[in-house]
This record gives C-alpha cells, structure tokens and sequence, in this order.
C-alpha cells in the first residue's frame, strides 16, 4: 500500500477519504508499505510516546487515514540532519517487513517531512492516508 504523509488541521484531515480529498500536496513521494505497523515504528525510532492510531476506521471509509499526531510532527521537525539519518536506519532495521525502501530513501523522505512541517501553518499535524494502488 502507499501511505501519503501529509499536513492539515484535525477537522481538515476528518473529510479525507481517497488522495483526491487532501487539504494540499503530499509532503513526500508515497511510501510503500507491507502494513500500518511501520507508522507505530516511527513513533518509537522518534522516542515519542504516543499511540499512533487510525483516524477513519476501513470500513467507514474508503482508505484510513492515520493521525501521527502533534508529538510525532514536533519531534520530526527537530531532527538534525544526523538524526534523520539515524532514524532512518533504525525505522528500517525495526520495521524491514513492513517497509519497502533503503535507508538513504528513508533519510531523504524524513528530510522532506521536516521540511515540510517548517514551511506548514500553524496547527498542523501530519497524516498518513493508506491507499492501494493498481500499478
């Protein structure tokens, strides 16, 4: 499945039901996911104690959306570009059945969250939509 990071407020992120829906561009190119454990993943790689959970439930909507929350966007916005790179490595080696990348992709694409989240508005969060695709 492909999960589409992006910003938006709470009550912005609740109408999100397909990519079509989103509040603005993905902050990233997709990433390919086995399954959701890998977001939970990131939560523990950052050392943020937050429960990682689904916005939408499935069977209400289309695709779910998942709310990484306000502690998970502050933290990644911290991050020095050692960090990142860390992180990255680390997320994958905990998580290496549920991601499909390399540790560079996964350094490049937690750059791009951090500059993402720079430049967003005030009140914004990140999201994840899990999307399938036909390739």
């Amino acid at each position: 499945m492909d999960a589409l990071f992006f910003l938006a407020r709470h009550d912005d992120a609740l109408g999100v039901t397909s990519s079509e829906d989103l509040p603005s561009e993905p902050v990233s190119e997709a990433l390919r996911l086995e399954d959701p454990s890998a977001l939970a993943g990131l939560a523990e790689v950052l050392g943020v104690q937050h429960e990682v959970q689904p916005l939408q439930d499935a069977t209400c909507r289309s695709f779910p959306v998942w709310d990484l929350g306000a502690a998970i966007t502050a933290r990644i916005a911290e991050l020095d570009d050692t960090e990142i790179d860390d992180a990255a490595e680390t997320w994958l080696k905990h998580n290496e059945t549920s991601l499909d990348s390399q540790p560079y992709e996964l350094a490049c694409f937690l750059g791009d969250l951090r500059e993402a989240i720079h430049s967003g508005y005030e009140g914004e969060i990140l999201f994840v939509l899990l999307e399938e695709r036909a390739w």
